[in-house]
């Protein structure tokens, strides 16, 4: 159970890692995610403080994450805080407000129910990883090392990339609706 704990913690720590530097790699991403936030019914004069709270809480979870020590506080914040990302996308919904996902940084694709979900698995892996690491055992062996990493590196590259997979895999649009000129 120890290797699923692990795993766990790394799919967790990935994704917030990349979250973070994503919206803090420029400026302009940072910029863009307080506006983002703002979309989400964040009065103007909070956006900026509650963008802030949201990267710094991220930024805590992978530290967290990172010891083995901390890691049951890290998967209870990352709990925790998916479901208050998640009720803020429940609620923008409900308004019929559909702002760009910028979970990751830049990305410009606006939120639907596929990022209720994701949030809503990973809040799921988050309480298995802390049930995991509850019931004890031995810390895992290479072994076990090589399966945690070799489940959590390609979820957190499919979790991360979820946007763009949606996009790619979309269906075309009818030869007839395209623009004229293109093929």
């Amino acid at each position: 159970m120890r290797a699923v704990e692990l795993a766990v913690r790394l799919l967790l720590a990935l994704v917030f890692l990349t979250a973070v530097v994503g919206k803090l790699r420029t400026r302009a991403g940072f910029a863009g995610f307080v506006g983002a936030v703002g979309q989400f019914g964040v009065p103007a004069r909070l956006a900026g403080p509650v963008a802030r709270l949201a990267v710094a809480t991220e930024a805590a979870v992978v530290l967290l994450l990172a010891l083995p020590g901390t890691a049951p506080a890290g998967l209870l914040l990352a709990a925790g805080l998916l479901g208050v990302l998640t009720a803020a996308i429940v609620g923008a919904l409900r308004r019929g407000a559909r702002p760009a996902c910028r979970c990751f940084g830049a990305g410009d694709a606006p939120i639907g129910a596929r990022h209720v979900a994701r949030n809503v698995a990973l809040a799921a892996a988050a309480l298995l990883g802390l049930l995991a690491g509850a019931t004890g055992g031995p810390p895992p062996g290479p072994a076990g090392l090589l399966v945690a990493a070799g489940l959590a590196v390609p979820l957190a590259v499919l979790v991360v990339r979820l946007d763009d997979l949606v996009a790619l895999f979309a269906p075309s649009p009818p030869r007839s609706a395209r623009p004229a000129g293109r093929s």
